[in-house]
């Protein structure tokens, strides 16, 4: 008897992603499977080399990365220059992103400099990340677990159809 060729897609969760988004039960995907990933934290089996996402849970995470582990995302963004697809999830909206008082130095009093510093480290690295990266940002608020299902989803529809 002939096998049906697969038709859903197995999803890949780096094993180093602390607190993983949940996607069991996700019918879409043909099974859900942990393993290690040269760069970011979510892609597609067989997709590995062409599409992952970047996820950040918060603006101080952003912060963070861009000021005490700023080698390491670049080292990682390095390793990704051959991926068509690079794309950062953020959990926060744009203006949650560009407000002062939603970072931690702030909120602490920890920030020595203008209140404004952390939007400015964080916009000026997004843009960065876009230009000499060729990553995609997705501002995802609420619902960026479910943008990025919908964009690992489709990227593989058009991998199966070999317009990607």
């Amino acid at each position: 008897m002939a096998r049906t060729p697969k038709t859903k897609p197995t999803l890949i969760i780096d094993t180093r992603e602390k607190m993983p988004w949940c996607f069991d039960g996700d019918d879409a995907f043909e099974e859900v499977i942990y393993k290690k990933l040269d760069g970011g934290d979510y892609s597609i089996e067989g997709m590995e080399d062409i599409i992952v996402i970047e996820r950040k849970a918060t603006v101080d995470e952003l912060y963070n990365n861009f000021t005490k582990d700023k080698k390491r995302i670049a080292a990682e963004f390095e390793r990704l220059k051959d991926h068509k697809f690079k794309i950062v999830v953020v959990e926060e909206s744009c203006d949650d992103v560009m407000n002062p008082n939603h970072y931690f130095v702030n909120k602490k009093r920890i920030n020595k400099f203008s209140p404004k510093m952390p939007v400015a480290v964080v916009t000026s690295s997004l843009t960065k990340l876009m230009l000499e990266h060729d990553a995609h940002i997705v501002f995802g608020g609420m619902r960026a677990q479910n943008m990025a299902r919908g964009i690992l989803l489709h990227a593989y529809e058009l991998h199966r159809k070999g317009k990607l």
